[in-house]
């Protein structure tokens, strides 16, 4: 049996939940309210010790990392297998798969200086320290001190916009040669990056790609298609925080695109 430890909207998790859409495997959710802060409940931690989603447990075993979770999965369950064969395309595979770290990073980085910075501004100082120093890593807790104070002018922001700008510029490279990143199969660096794109979406910063990269817009396009995208995606994500993620996203996207478009001249 499956139990994944999720969130609703939690991109990690739903880059899981996307690969098990698209295996067709099933699996017993436990839901982890992030915004209330069980990611840091004593008895997940014991699963999880760096207080994040998603965790995986199967038949006792329990898993961590998506990345590593995902290329589990696509072991375990080798039906709709999600790799290619041969240890070169798996290989060039990885090199997306390892990308998608870096790029998590970047999308905490916008989701919290867009999302959580003015929620969390709105509590006291207290509120706000017990929050932040509930965060296990010190560099994730250092990095959302910094962006509490400077917000969308923070360095991290610039770096995250460059590691999008990066990874764009590859993908409508990559693109020129199919329909999905490998080429005519959908493969696990589709799936990891779906969730990521969305996010971004629900941010209101989507022009960062669709105004400059065609084949992206479009790959996106072709992943909203799919029917994992709306089991393993929409389906979870309550409407309130579609509403709350627009508001808070559109006054700051003339910022975020005068800051993209300034990256995209020195890349």
């Amino acid at each position: 049996m499956l139990t994944l430890y999720h969130g609703d909207t939690a991109v990690c998790a739903a880059k899981v939940r996307v690969t098990l859409a698209e295996k067709g495997i099933p699996w017993e959710g436990k839901r982890i309210d992030l915004g209330r802060g069980d990611q840091f409940d004593p008895e997940y931690l014991k699963l999880n010790p760096n207080g994040v989603v998603p965790t995986l447990v199967h038949d006792g075993n329990v898993l961590i990392e998506s990345t590593v979770i995902n290329e589990y999965l696509d072991e375990a369950f080798p039906e709709k297998p999600l790799r290619p064969e041969g240890a070169y395309l798996r290989a060039r595979l990885r090199l997306w798969t390892k990308r998608e770290d870096s790029i998590h990073y970047a999308i905490n980085t916008m989701t919290t200086a867009i999302i959580f910075r003015p929620e969390l501004l709105k509590k006291t100082k207290e509120q706000q320290a017990a929050r932040i120093d509930g965060i296990p890593d010190p560099s994730r807790r250092a990095k959302f001190h910094e962006l509490m104070e400077t917000g969308l002018e923070s360095k991290s922001v610039t770096d995250a916009l460059v590691a999008f700008a990066r990874l764009f510029r590859d993908m409508e490279k990559a693109l020129a040669s199919g329909p999905w990143l490998m080429g005519a199969p959908f493969t696990l660096a589709d799936s990891g990056l779906i969730s990521f794109f969305y996010r971004m979406e629900m941010l209101q910063i989507a022009g960062i790609w669709t105004e400059h990269f065609p084949r992206v817009a479009a790959w996106f396009e072709r992943c909203r298609a799919r029917p994992s995208f709306t089991e393993a995606i929409e389906r979870h994500i309550p409407a309130a925080a579609h509403d709350s993620y627009r508001a808070a996203g559109t006054p700051t996207w003339p910022i975020v695109r005068a800051k993209f478009a300034q990256v995209l001249t020195e890349i």
